[in-house]
């Protein structure tokens, strides 16, 4: 949780994000990489001048936001005070309560971002500098809209849940198919290792350690394992201790709980059917976002995309 300039310093309880806006950064990439094949260079000046025209923007909509929330009568939703959900109120405004929360600048597709520009993700060491100082820039703009507004202003590594897939399809309208960018359909989550690059457990926590102490108003990094990692608790404090030695500031660890409706047998049940019975009759249990869904088919196709894509970091 960012700051709060207004009294609550970094304490959680009773803030939140007042409200978010999502910056399509492999939007930016494309208009100004090489993936379209105008350019044999990235146009680093036009990138850097878009996006800063784009982070105006979205400080102006974030405003204007938290204006009109603020502006609505505090009796639509007297719960959230009466049980201190949101601390501050002065039983006269809102503004009172929402001046210690955050406005969070979101952002999505990091990796689709260095994949236009460059030919590659930021799992390549040159492109993830360039990524790194891309979310310096967003940060150091949330401090300057901090002061600028007096407001908690912070970098907020978007969930995704729904516009992974409808930005991707946004693109893919406007821009066609490119190879590893819109030839999905999804867009990976913030400053995330695309799921499906085979790395280990430790170099995904490498690689994306620096970039999660700037996501102030929200951020997440995760490991994907299968369902036998419940037989090596040992393995599974080994990660936890090296994700917290990188100072990650929220962790986890997910893995698929595949359950046959018929027969009950629990574990990695493939697609084929059950190994048991050959039911294909399965609830699919995962950590798709942020959240266990009762079966992956719920979700969007872009999420269920991205779960079929994704590397078991095991090794």
């Amino acid at each position: 949780m960012s700051f709060d300039r207004h009294g609550f310093g970094y304490s959680k309880v009773g803030r939140g994000n007042v409200s978010p806006v999502t910056i399509n950064l492999p939007k930016i990439g494309i208009r100004h990489g090489i993936c379209l094949g105008e350019r044999d260079k990235a146009d680093l000046d036009g990138f850097w001048r878009e996006l800063d025209e784009i982070l105006k923007l979205t400080e102006k909509a974030l405003v204007e936001r938290y204006a009109y929330i603020c502006s609505q009568n505090p009796k639509a939703a007297p719960f959230m005070y009466i049980n201190h959900t949101m601390r501050g109120f002065n039983n006269k405004n809102i503004s009172s309560v929402m001046k210690h929360g955050s406005q969070a600048i979101g952002l999505i597709g990091v990796a689709e971002m260095c994949e236009a520009l460059f030919g590659k993700n930021h799992v390549d060491m040159s492109a993830r500098n360039f990524a790194l100082q891309v979310i310096e820039h967003i940060s150091d703009f949330a401090k300057e809209a901090s002061e600028r507004n007096d407001l908690n202003f912070g970098v907020y590594f978007t969930p995704a849940e729904g516009c992974c897939y409808t930005i991707c399809k946004k693109l893919k309208d406007e821009f066609g198919i490119i190879s590893n960018i819109t030839d999905k359909e999804f867009l990976t989550n913030s400053i995330h290792v695309p799921v499906w690059e085979e790395v280990t457990p430790f170099e995904k926590i490498d690689i994306e350690a620096p970039f999660c102490k700037l996501g102030t108003s929200g951020c997440i990094t995760y490991v994907e394992f299968d369902s036998k990692i419940i037989n090596n608790l040992d393995a599974v404090e080994t990660v936890i201790n090296y994700a917290m030695d990188n100072n990650i500031p929220y962790f986890a660890i997910n893995f698929p709980l595949d359950t046959c409706c018929d027969c009950h047998y629990q574990g990695d049940i493939p697609s084929e059917g059950c190994p048991v019975c050959n039911s294909k009759n399965i609830e699919r249990l995962a950590r798709v976002t942020g959240y266990l869904t009762s079966d992956v088919s719920h979700f969007n196709q872009g999420k269920q995309d991205e779960v079929k894509r994704r590397f078991k970091h095991m090794k």
